[in-house]
């Protein structure tokens, strides 16, 4: 099977269709934090974090290097060293690796500095990102016209002067835009992305045009996946939000989506980005704490007494009501549809059997915490499923529950919903990624993505419970 190159095209008609919008609230919910977070010092600490984390996982993720877990969080968390990467059979010396790092890092500074200075994206600064990508890699494996493969030295900054069509290894081939279309292909591409940007695209519908489309014409030799990720990165950095950090974790996702935009398709794609900012967003909010380890009892006093004092600080009454009735009205969406279950199961299953019993169970009342005075704002509320099998005298109980919590009181109005499974005393989690609610969405807008979300979740506790029978 060939994938046949075509040129690239613009977005489709309907391209408000391939999002949910949910990133335009989420980004006036994250910038009414951001000043709150830059003060504590989290902000600065975390994204030192993650662009060691993006320098670190883009080479990663393309095979320049192979480094373990282990010492992948010990470079996010002490920095670049190669010392801390130590040398193994098989492997580029530490000191290359350190290098190759750097220059990710390098490049992703350069990205920040672009965006300060409002530049027009064009050829040459795309040029620019690929040198400095691959400033330490001088090879690459190229094939020639007899389908042979031989090391070449590296064109960097230039593009492709060879047909790069990877194989697969069943066999299948994905042919890339031929050397001599490359850099029509290219001017394309950027007026077409300075339309987009005339029109105001979602950020995220953006990202995942320009990175898709770069990707289909393949103008480099080498590093093309990094530099689709740096230019993705930069359309996300440019509207406020942070880099695409791709990992390794992430790969086959990442993978799977590109081939369902291969068909035509971005949607794939737009929601593993979305995905990718909401749990950057989520991981900012949990390092607003202190990020200094107490030393002495004191200083466990003091940073818990900081923490309570400033927890109501600045909360907008008006703000923890809008988000809470939204949420009350998710819970109410959840309500329902385990009720329609529950009947379903109830005249499908344990009427014919009496083998089983279908409950609903009522939620937990919500919950106000009181802190030195202060009422700080606490939300929890479930439903659940309940199943209970009786067989042979043996009862087992199922539970399907959905909750959503708030996530602390430090980020003011932020309610999660998560969705799991269990049975005796093992829980699962059915919900692939977490739901996130705030106040600067409508309810409307939040229900429209919850009941896909909501749908899926109760789709997998159900087959969970049916694997269990």
């Amino acid at each position: 099977m060939v994938l046949v190159w075509e040129p690239i095209t613009d977005l489709p008609e309907n391209w408000r269709d391939l999002t949910d919008g949910e990133l335009g609230p989420l980004l006036q919910f994250w910038n009414d934090q951001r000043a709150d977070v830059e003060q504590s010092g989290a902000l600065t600490e975390f994204s030192k974090r993650l662009a060691r984390e993006w320098s670190i996982e883009t080479g990663q993720i393309e095979g320049v290097y192979e480094l373990d877990r282990g010492i992948t969080q010990t470079l996010i968390e002490r920095g670049i060293d190669a010392d801390l990467i130590g040398s193994h059979p098989g492997q580029k010396p530490p000191e290359l690796i350190a290098a190759i790092i750097q220059d990710h890092a390098d490049v992703l500074e350069g990205l920040f500095q672009f965006v300060k200075g409002d530049r027009p994206l064009t050829k040459g600064y795309i040029h620019e990102l690929h040198a400095g990508l691959l400033r330490h890699q001088e090879t690459t494996v190229v094939m020639d016209q007899f389908g042979h493969f031989f090391e070449s030295q590296l064109a960097k900054g230039k593009y492709k002067e060879r047909p790069n069509n990877p194989k697969k290894p069943d066999g299948s081939m994905h042919q890339y835009c031929p050397p001599e279309h490359v850099d029509s292909e290219m001017e394309r591409l950027l007026g077409l992305h300075a339309e987009h940007e005339r029109k105001k695209i979602p950020v995220e519908v953006e990202a995942a045009w320009l990175h898709h489309r770069f990707t289909q014409i393949h103008p480099y030799q080498d590093g093309n996946g990094r530099v689709a990720r740096a230019l993705a990165s930069l359309i996300f950095t440019k509207a406020g939000w942070f880099p695409v950090v791709v990992t390794r974790d992430d790969r086959a996702r990442y993978i799977d989506a590109l081939e369902v935009a291969d068909g035509g398709n971005l949607q794939s794609l737009i929601a593993f980005f979305i995905d990718m900012q909401k749990r950057a967003l989520f991981q900012v909010t949990q390092t607003v704490a202190d990020l200094q380890p107490a030393q002495t009892v004191d200083e466990v006093i003091a940073a818990a007494k900081k923490a309570i004092t400033g927890a109501g600080k600045g909360l907008d009454p008006s703000v923890w009501s809008k988000v809470k009735s939204i949420a009350d009205h998710l819970m109410q969406v959840a309500d329902t549809r385990i009720y329609e279950i529950t009947l379903s199961l109830k005249n499908e299953i344990g009427h014919p059997t009496q083998e089983y019993r279908f409950e609903q169970q009522s939620p937990p009342a919500e919950r106000s915490r009181i802190v030195y005075g202060t009422t700080v704002p606490s939300y929890e509320q479930e439903k659940t499923l309940k199943i209970l099998g009786m067989r042979q005298t043996e009862q087992r109980a199922s539970y399907i529950t959905i909750r959503a919590q708030a996530l602390g009181p430090k980020s003011r109005a932020l309610i999660i919903f998560t969705a799991f499974f269990r049975v005796n005393d093992s829980t699962t989690s059915i919900s692939s990624e977490t739901f996130q609610v705030n106040y600067a969405e409508s309810a409307e807008s939040a229900e429209r993505r919850f009941r896909p979300w909501l749908e899926q979740s109760l789709v997998n506790g159900l087959s969970l419970w049916r694997k269990n029978l």
